[in-house]
């Protein structure tokens, strides 16, 4: 007698082993549903295959192809310095290759307000912490009453002012809390300290520079705190730097670091005799960047080659529930792993992909003056079963950047409608473009919201008939099962039948 999942009891009168019976009849009609579950799954394998290869794409569109297309990439000019210690420079990439001849006579300097003389009185030393009437009587110019007043005004560079009043009470505050409320005051963009040693306190503009109104301007409103007690100027005043560049003398500018002719320049020290301060083409630049292409295309034709030729096992299909109970996760880990292998085996739609790679590249550019193919600049393609991969001649390539960057920067960038005018990263780009939507077409994104692509279409199909392929399994089970329970109701019927024949056979053999 058994009883099963469903609370299914048989055997009872037959004592036949129902379940395994019946699970063995369902064992051999679920054959079509593995099969389906199967090919469910190499689908959805190769689907994640194909969108393995869509990441590397899109990668490589990213971070190679995309700036390949671009002048910019191109256009990067460096600057040295014969005495860096005095100048740098950083040029834009629109800059002109030239040499700058720099002369400074004097650097740029914050408004800087210092106290004239040292606050506290000989022979004493004030406490900055303590509250200013406890310290009053060590100041030198020791103020009257406890509610004082004084204003800081600072102007922006277009002239506009920003004013602060500030409210002593000197029963509260001492001079280091009056300092830090300067500070705290944002607006106008200065800093105050009391430096202990010298017995002073500093306010500075935090920029540079003699504009045409003062930097600071300090007015004591009540009392004679600010201009008498801490011995501050009324008025303070930043310097321009001022420098000769290229016998251009008495240049002016309000900060250290200017910008001039599409060239920023940082000026560190006074200078004696002049600095040389070079621009030029960053070839070094041009050439990492035309090997890190280099390099990262033959990465890419690698990826995609791999799943193109990888090893396919068609007897190792993707294990069923049953079978997966009776290995090991080891033994699991080592079929899929064969079952796996060789999804893309010369898929059509990478194989396309790697020729029109190959062609982007390898085409001429037509239209341009001294360099039209990769050839011209020190790179050629491998042999035929390499796929397109790339190798590079450094030297002939830096050659061809010294002796013509843009060119180089043409055979790349170039603009056009029609393909063979393109330049070679144009054509890159739009290329992988497409390798992109084809995939995505093939096997979609697992970012979509919505994935309609041809893999999945059929994944979806594959579900439906697997469900209806498990009704239908389920519906013969439930037919087994009410086949038996018939079996047995039909024994039971008999045994009883039996034994009342049984009985009328006793009770008649006694009345003999």
């Amino acid at each position: 007698m058994y009883l099963n999942a469903v609370n299914r009891v048989a055997g009872l009168v037959s004592g036949l082993e129902t379940q395994k019976i019946v699970e063995d009849l369902v064992k051999v009609a679920r054959l079509p549903l593995d099969r389906l579950l199967q090919q469910k799954q190499v689908l959805e394998w190769r689907r994640e295959d194909y969108r393995s290869i869509n990441i590397s794409l899109t990668n490589f569109r990213t971070s190679t192809a995309s700036p390949l297309r671009l002048q910019g990439t191109f256009l990067v000019k460096k600057a040295t310095s014969s005495d860096e210690s005095a100048v740098t420079a950083t040029p834009d990439g629109s800059a002109q290759p030239g040499t700058y001849s720099i002369k400074i006579s004097q650097l740029a300097e914050v408004a800087t307000d210092i106290s004239s003389t040292a606050l506290s009185a000989v022979g004493q030393k004030i406490d900055p912490n303590a509250t200013l009437e406890s310290q009053k009587s060590k100041f030198v110019n020791p103020w009257s009453g406890t509610a004082l007043e004084f204003k800081i005004t600072t102007y922006n560079p277009d002239g506009t002012p920003n004013s602060k009043t500030f409210a002593v009470d000197t029963t509260v505050d001492s001079l280091n809390s009056v300092i830090a409320r300067i500070n705290a005051e944002t607006s106008l963009g200065v800093t105050a300290f009391y430096e202990p040693s010298t017995d002073k306190v500093v306010i500075s503009t935090k920029k540079t520079g003699n504009y045409a109104t003062n930097e600071i301007e300090i007015e004591d409103v009540t009392g004679t705190f600010a201009l008498g007690t801490l011995a501050l100027a009324a008025t303070a005043q930043g310097k321009n730097a001022i420098l000769d560049i290229n016998g251009l003398t008495g240049i002016q500018q309000y900060e250290n670091t200017f910008t001039l002719n599409k060239i920023t320049f940082t000026i560190k020290k006074t200078t004696t005799s002049p600095v040389l301060v070079t621009v030029s083409n960053d070839t070094d630049h041009i050439f990492n960047t035309v090997k890190n292409f280099v390099d990262q295309f033959n990465s890419l034709l690698d990826t995609i080659k791999k799943e193109l030729t990888e090893e396919r096992y068609p007897d190792y299909l993707p294990l069923t529930e049953e079978q997966k109970e009776q290995l090991t996760d080891k033994q699991i880990e080592q079929w899929e792993e064969k079952a796996k292998s060789g999804l893309l085996r010369n898929d059509p739609i990478l194989s396309d992909i790697v020729y029109r790679l190959r062609r982007a590249l390898t085409a001429p550019v037509t239209g341009l003056t001294g360099y039209d193919s990769l050839f011209d600049i020190g790179i050629r393609t491998g042999y035929y079963w390499e796929g397109g991969k790339l190798y590079i001649d450094e030297a002939a390539l830096r050659e061809a950047i010294n002796a013509n960057p843009e060119a180089v920067m043409n055979l790349f960038t170039k603009n056009a409608a029609a393909f063979d005018s393109q330049g070679l990263g144009v054509r890159l780009y739009d290329e992988v473009s497409k390798a992109i939507n084809r995939i995505n077409a093939q096997a979609g994104s697992a970012a979509a919201l919505y994935d309609n692509s041809f893999l999945s279409r059929s994944i979806r199909d594959l579900d439906e008939r697997i469900d209806i392929t498990e009704e239908r399994l389920k519906e013969l089970e439930d037919r087994y099962w009410r086949q038996f329970a018939a079996l047995e109701q039909a024994l039971a019927a008999m045994q009883a039948q039996s034994d009342w024949l049984a009985g009328i056979a006793s009770q008649t053999s006694s009345m003999r």
